[in-house]
């Protein structure tokens, strides 16, 4: 695992790219509802706060993940997030921030921050991101980790830190 120092950025400014209409469209039903359109369309990726209100949906959208993307995100094998988890991934706790990315109102990206108290008093925050398979790679992950920079700019957080495993190269390739 790579612990990795991100430095507060400018303006949130972000571009998404849609998956081009050759890109594969999952065949399961909880990956292809989330998943982009096959017509090639331009769709509109909105990126906005969640909440605890929302749990049926980023159950869905989690248990949609891939093995891997799973694996990636919470470094060990979880299928569905438990409540407990899942309320900290809905940003149920007044420390933790969380947003999400959505496309024709499914959510297709996940991020959230955890704010904690850093050496000297100044207030750091933890952040993990996720993206649907097939949307990985068309800046959904960037845009979500710049909204997520700015919303802590806003609470006066000092560090950003994500931690990453070696073999997250998307990951490692967003941050870098």
């Amino acid at each position: 695992m790579i612990r990795t120092q991100v430095a507060p950025a400018g303006p949130v400014l972000a571009s998404v790219a849609d998956p081009a209409p050759s890109d594969p469209v999952p065949s399961d039903p909880a990956l292809a509802s989330s998943g982009p359109a096959s017509s090639g369309l331009a769709a509109s990726v909105v990126i906005r706060p969640t909440g605890p209100d929302e749990a049926p949906a980023l159950r869905q959208f989690f248990a949609g993940l891939s093995k891997q993307s799973r694996y990636l995100r919470f470094f060990g094998p979880i299928s569905t997030p438990n409540p407990t988890l899942l309320d900290l991934l809905a940003g149920g706790p007044s420390h933790v921030d969380a947003v999400v990315a959505t496309a024709g109102g499914a959510i297709i990206g996940h991020a959230m921050a955890a704010d904690q108290a850093g050496a000297g008093g100044e207030c750091r925050t933890d952040i993990g991101v996720v993206v649907a398979d097939a949307w990985q790679g068309h800046g959904v992950g960037v845009a979500l980790i710049r909204a997520l920079i700015a919303r802590a700019q806003a609470r006066g957080v000092a560090m950003v830190v994500m931690d990453v495993l070696h073999e997250n190269y998307r990951a490692l390739g967003m941050i870098t």
